[in-house]
């Protein structure tokens, strides 16, 4: 199975920041062993060198500039030219995780000036053009994937999509199918309308597959950019229930909703469910539950 790739911020794996430090982060760390990774830094690629003064993003007349105080430089048009070049040169990657509060990489964390004083919280430059290059990408910094409910979100996206990746390299009919089938229900907790337009696509008799695969990428990626409720959680393991409910005691299925209404008020965590759900259907041999991505979304090992 291919790797996500990623892009990544420089400073993760090298001495580049505007004082020569380097990040250290835990989870980052962790990743390293289960994804590619291209490693820009743009303040570095645009000639600032290291260490460098520090710059900031000022608010000027309705427009954010990207300033250097100490020499009064004005950065703005040379790092839109470098992204523009770098972001239509990087080809296929999954999403991005870049550097808390740096003025251009932060993630809604770089400080916005005015006049001197900080006003409020903004995108950094890096960020702001992925936004707007891939609008259905994962992007996200260091320090919002502190948070459980984000990190897994931005996992299920990037495995997802690298995985629609490998199955391009050697579709068919029947893999298209397979590949559906898979995710049916990590699709159903996330976009119930996904799921339906894309097995409207697959059981297509009249598009090519190239159509296919294209119409279903297009649905696909858009599918996973909301992070789904508890709610829809219930829903879905309601229904992956409902696979092997003819074959539970009434005692077993009581427990088991009972563990799932405890869920959904929050007070169970959803991996003891869905780690239950995997023993009975092993149990049972139930394959077709066995092979739900909504079970095994990405690496264990990076479920912490």
């Amino acid at each position: 199975m291919t790797k996500p790739k990623i892009v990544l911020s420089r400073c993760f794996i090298k001495p580049v920041r505007y004082d020569g430090g380097i990040v250290n982060d835990e989870f980052v760390d962790r990743l390293f062993a289960y994804v590619d990774y291209i490693t820009p830094c743009p303040e570095e690629d645009i000639g600032l060198g290291v260490p460098r003064p520090r710059i900031i993003i000022v608010e000027s007349e309705g427009q954010r500039r990207l300033i250097q105080p100490d020499t009064g430089r004005d950065l703005t048009e040379v790092m839109n030219d470098y992204l523009n070049k770098m972001l239509n040169e990087l080809g296929d990657v999954d999403g991005f995780v870049l550097k808390a509060k740096s003025p251009s990489c932060g993630v809604s964390s770089a400080k916005l000036y005015r006049n001197d004083v900080v006003i409020g919280k903004t995108d950094g430059f890096f960020a702001s053009a992925v936004k707007k290059v891939f609008p259905y990408l994962p992007l996200e910094d260091e320090g919002r994937l502190k948070n459980r409910d984000i990190r897994d979100h931005f996992l299920v996206r990037i495995f997802a999509y690298s995985d629609f990746r490998d199955l391009v390299k050697s579709a068919t009919a029947s893999k298209l199918v397979e590949f559906h089938s898979k995710y049916k229900y990590l699709l159903m907790t996330y976009s119930q309308k996904s799921l339906k337009e894309l097995g409207k696509i697959v059981a297509d008799g009249t598009m090519s597959l190239e159509e296919k695969l294209s119409r279903y990428k297009a649905i696909f990626y858009q599918a996973f950019v909301k992070r789904p409720s508890r709610r829809r959680h219930v829903n879905t393991l309601m229904h992956l229930i409902g696979q092997i409910s003819k074959r539970l005691s009434q005692k077993e299925r009581a427990h088991l909703i009972d563990l799932i209404e405890k869920y959904g008020r929050g007070l169970m965590d959803l991996r003891v469910i869905i780690e239950l759900l995997r023993s009975f259907s092993l149990r049972f041999e139930e394959q077709y539950v066995l092979m739900q991505k909504y079970l095994d979304p990405y690496p264990e090992a990076l479920n912490v």
